[in-house]
């Protein structure tokens, strides 16, 4: 049975004491990466932490919800933040959930639990996986006129109206940090609102804890404005979507295992067997990372999203991977940037999922193929598929995935993916009514 320690225990309760938390939310994410939860007060708060919580178990199935299947929810005291977006007193925290059967055990639906025995593999082979995502999104006047807040472009200070997306930026950044989220950057991205802020490095477990939280201040501060933010992969034709770039790197002893070692790639043999796996592997588990019908119409646009499964040192839109180039004496930044996945995946599977594919890499020692430097060098083979039907199919027929998931949570997932892909595919759009209505 699993429990947590009385010091620790001790240190949240004084936390929560300090800074008058009546409320508190247990978080926890379902499989298809929605942020669930509910509420006790500081009253139920130490029996909580020392026993778990009854729920019920079946909103971690997600949209595949069926028969009440109760559950505990076990709270991470390492995760308790107080809600910078709530009122000061009485104040609301957070606390992120681990998910166990009744008897005790871990339930293999559980996200943070499937990334955590990857995260054992890594350790017991004296491994550890870091992380730093950029994280794209869009600031819209409301979700039903769909206007961006401003007609910015990249990297743009001023505009012609206000500076509503600085002002929401910057209330975001402040109360990450205080929810002990520290950032590296932030700016306006390529589109007219759309926005970029890119969470510093940390373990994978921390950072796909950091992204949903993330995605949560983001939303509730942008509220507190009467505007909407929102992460969909591909809101607009017209305009560039929202990805979810991810600079990886593996330590060992506390040295950076993909630190160069004069190879033309720029990494070292082991940062080149991981890539090789990532990229042999990518279009296998592209089901997570890329999950939903509309991530595909990011990848299908002529635009700044990649397109084929290929690598390169110089930045370039199509490739799936970068290279990029580390200033003498930086060695230990050495990383790859994987820029598919976007910021509607779960990111738990999404990490477990590229620690599975590299890994794989490196036991297997799979040759890194050579980089693709203009469009031409590559083939129709090299293309990511254009839509999650192709995806499905491709899913429903390899074995990488049950590597990441147990049979029974990928039949779960597959099967939600199935019933949104048959819901599209049944769907009459306006483009369709627009061009074969007088048919």
């Amino acid at each position: 049975m699993k429990n947590n320690n009385q010091e620790s225990i001790n240190y949240v309760l004084n936390q929560a004491s300090e800074n008058k938390v009546k409320f508190i939310r247990l978080w926890f994410t379902d499989l298809f990466g929605n942020i669930k939860g509910f509420g006790i007060t500081d009253y139920e708060f130490e029996k909580v932490l020392k026993e778990g919580i009854s729920f019920d178990g079946s909103s971690i199935f997600g949209t595949e919800r069926s028969n009440e299947t109760e559950m505990i929810a076990f709270p991470d005291p390492t995760t308790f933040e107080i809600l910078p977006w709530r009122p000061d007193e009485p104040s609301v925290a957070k606390i992120n959930c681990d998910i166990l059967k009744k008897d005790g055990s871990p339930s293999n639906f559980d996200s943070r639990y499937i990334l955590k025995k990857k995260v054992e593999d890594l350790i017991n082979n004296g491994l550890n996986f870091y992380v730093a995502p950029e994280i794209e999104y869009f600031y819209l006047e409301s979700s039903e006129s769909m206007k961006p807040i401003d007609e910015k472009t990249y990297f743009d200070q001023i505009g012609i109206h206000g500076d509503l997306g600085s002002d929401l930026r910057r209330n975001t950044v402040i109360g990450l940090e205080k929810m002990g989220i520290p950032i590296q950057k932030f700016h306006h991205e390529v589109s007219p609102g759309q926005q970029e802020i890119s969470l510093r490095y940390s373990d994978s477990v921390t950072i796909a804890d950091s992204i949903q939280t993330f995605k949560i201040i983001v939303k509730e501060i942008a509220m507190l404005s009467n505007v909407f933010a929102t992460f969909m992969p591909k809101p607009f034709e017209e305009f560039e979507g929202n990805g979810m770039h991810l600079h990886i790197s593996l330590f060992k002893d506390e040295k950076n295992l993909f630190a160069q070692n004069s190879l033309k790639s720029g990494i070292s043999k082991d940062g080149e067997y991981f890539t090789a796996g990532l990229l042999k592997h990518t279009v296998d588990f592209l089901i997570i990372s890329n999950q939903w019908v509309n991530s595909y119409k990011r990848i299908a646009a002529v635009n700044e999203s990649p397109s084929h499964i290929s690598w390169s040192n110089i930045p370039n839109n199509f490739n799936a991977i970068t290279i990029p180039q580390i200033r003498k004496g930086s060695e230990d930044s050495s990383r790859i940037e994987f820029r598919i996945p976007d910021p509607g995946c779960n990111p738990y599977l999404t990490f477990a999922s590229i620690i599975t594919a590299g890994l794989k890499g490196m036991k297997g020692k799979y040759k890194l193929e050579k980089p693709s430097l203009e469009i031409t060098d590559l083939t129709p083979e090299n293309s990511i598929p254009s839509n999650l039907g192709m995806v499905l199919d491709h899913s429903r027929k390899n074995s990488f995935l049950k590597e990441v998931l147990s049979e029974e949570v990928l039949e779960v997932y597959l099967n939600g993916k199935e019933t949104e892909w048959s819901a599209f595919s049944k769907y009459v759009s306006e483009f369709e009514l627009n061009n074969w209505l007088n048919l």
